[in-house]
């Protein structure tokens, strides 16, 4: 039977109201797992409870004070505290005396890795868990455990088939409510990732009605979240925005930052959308501050963008371009985590392949040696064909490291490329920004910086598809490419933004460089695809004899002198004034 969150609390606080020394060995276990079984479904019971079992823990067993370590590592993740969080883990798992304990602390330190970019930890402990799961017999609680953790971290890596796929052998077993409520909303997670959630409506009502009669109010609160994504996807966000406002109280309720965050980003861009700035402003500030520990969430991101776009809309030029600046910040930053958690991932699958590599090649190395031990004992033929056997096994060693090395050449590529126009991505851009910049003041030359962003580009994705807009922004790659000389570096900046530095030139050759690029884009021809408009952009373009040499500086210059071009009617090349002035007059 069920227990309802109001109920847990009265138990809870019933059984908390009583002397501890009342209660004899066995109910102390037996009190522990009660706290232990509502820790996220009614969180301010459960921080009570285990506040009063740590102030009388008195002729308590080890093994009993390992469990309630457990439980405060819980607590200290649930309320943000993540260092502290993992850092009693880790001492459970090198010490603790219960075997399962010793697993929950491991799987513990992998599903709140995420919140600190310790993503190859986790991973590493994960696949520590994983490899128990598959090699040995374990109850159907502590597979449940592991299977929870596995589709959990993968959904956060944004690996969705592989979150699909431990949500579905999680809910093959025969598991509690609560993990099959975790694992419902997994499922529906991966599903919504890869673009399949509208086809399980009844699935999502089933999970919802559990997780809600169970009173886990933090994953009902993530399915309404995919819910209002879903409505906004179908082309419903008057409906997205009403589920969310419905919804919002039980969801602060819940006391989990990322979630309320999320709640109030999604709001403030409904409400934006509306025109009702002051409310966009409130939900976005919400966001900010309710998730003030985070310094690399898409919520926060959205949120600073909102802003941005409010005080814009407002005439509020100081203001927006402080909001531009800290969203700029703030979207390096949820860039970097995501590059962070891809290199996780591969360097973990890596380092599995290598060690599976090294056993299947220890594997080989134990049968030359057998073979050696017989060829000793036989005749000259015999020895010459183990010496065979040992030439294939040391080409076999060269192979294994010639993959290796061109793996992680292909890992180095992905990490410095934009994916879809396969040139330099804003962060591989900017390091050889700098290292140009570094050379070209070392050599007393001048350099240019042209920054240019597609106009209208929205309306090609929404008019002609993603499709087209794809084909686009690969076209408008190549005439970066053409353009660019030898020496030169260009790369794309984010959305529909590319820029691009030339080393010994100044702001009339920015400008120069700046109107083939233009002439380029307007020589692009979509009519194969049935796309005939004429590609334009802004162009913002300053040098080093004008902005200085910093990066950050030129960057800026640049930047405000596009956007200038931008409100002054499109299709333009601005150059940045340069002096006192100039800085004065830059955008937001």
């Amino acid at each position: 039977m069920l227990i309802r969150p109001s109920l847990q609390l009265a138990v809870l606080l019933a059984v908390a109201a009583s002397p501890f020394p009342l209660f004899g060995q066995q109910d102390l276990a037996g009190r522990i797992a009660e706290i232990d079984a509502v820790r996220s479904s009614d969180p301010q019971a459960f921080v009570i409870a285990l506040e009063q079992l740590e102030q009388s823990m008195a002729g308590a067993s080890l093994k009993d004070r390992q469990h309630i370590e457990l439980l405060r590592a819980y607590r200290e993740g649930f309320s943000g505290r993540v260092d502290e969080s993992i850092r009693i883990a880790e001492g459970l798992h090198s010490s603790a005396v219960d075997p399962r304990i010793r697993l929950r602390a491991s799987l513990l330190i992998a599903n709140t890795s995420a919140a600190t970019r310790g993503f190859a930890s986790g991973l590493e402990h994960l696949g520590a868990a994983l490899s128990i799961l598959e090699t040995e017999t374990l109850g159907v609680e502590e597979q449940s455990n592991v299977l929870a953790v596995a589709t959990l971290l993968y959904n956060q890596l944004e690996k969705p088939e592989l979150g699909l796929q431990y949500a579905d052998r999680l809910l093959a077993l025969d598991i509690d409510d609560r993990t099959r409520c975790i694992g419902m909303q997994q499922r529906l997670s991966a599903l919504q990732a890869l673009g399949r959630w509208s086809r399980e409506r009844e699935e999502f009502d089933a999970a919802l009605h559990l997780c809600q009669e169970i009173g886990e109010q933090v994953f009902a609160g993530f399915l309404h979240l995919d819910a209002a994504r879903q409505l906004v996807s179908d082309g419903r966000p008057a409906a997205a925005e009403a589920l969310l406002e419905s919804e919002l109280e039980r969801a602060r309720s819940a006391g989990y930052p990322r979630l309320i965050s999320e709640f109030h980003s999604m709001l403030a861009a409904s409400r934006l959308q509306a025109g009702e700035l002051e409310a966009a402003r409130g939900h976005a500030r919400a966001a900010i501050d309710v998730d003030a520990a985070s310094s690399a969430s898409l919520p926060r991101v959205q949120a600073w963008w909102v802003l941005y776009e409010a005080a814009s809309q407002s005439g509020d030029t100081a203001a927006a371009l402080d909001y531009h600046r800290r969203y700029a910040e703030a979207d390096k930053a949820y860039l970097d985590d995501v590059m962070v958690r891809e290199l996780a991932f591969q360097q973990s699958r890596n380092e599995v392949r290598q060690k599976d590599q090294a056993i299947e090649l220890l594997s080989k190395q134990n049968e030359v040696l057998t073979l050696e031990q017989e060829v000793a004992r036989k005749s000259e033929q015999n020895t010459r064909l183990a010496l065979a056997l040992l030439t294939v096994v040391l080409a076999a060693i060269v192979l294994w490291i010639y993959k290796i090395k061109r793996l992680q050449g292909r890992l180095r590529s992905q990490a410095q490329t934009d994916d879809l126009t396969r040139i330099s991505n804003r962060r591989h851009f900017r390091e050889r920004a700098e290292a140009l910049l570094r050379e070209c003041t070392s050599s007393g030359r001048d350099a240019a910086l042209v920054l240019f962003d597609l106009d209208h580009f929205k309306d090609v994705n929404d008019h002609h598809g993603h499709a087209t807009g794809d084909w686009l922004l690969v076209e408008v790659a190549k005439v970066c490419r053409r353009v660019c000389g030898d020496g030169d570096v260009c790369g794309r900046l984010g959305g529909e933004e590319f820029g691009l530095l030339s080393c010994g030139g100044d702001v009339h050759a920015a400008r120069r460089i700046a109107e083939r690029l233009q002439q380029g884009l307007a020589a692009i021809d979509g009519s194969a695809i049935g796309y005939r408009d004429v590609v334009t952009a802004s162009f913002g373009c300053t040098s080093v004899s004008r902005s200085g040499p910093k990066f950050e500086r030129l960057f800026s210059d640049a930047d405000a002198a596009m956007y200038r071009g931008k409100r002054e009617g499109r299709d333009r090349v601005e150059l940045h004034p340069g002096g006192a002035a100039g800085m004065a007059a830059a955008p937001g």
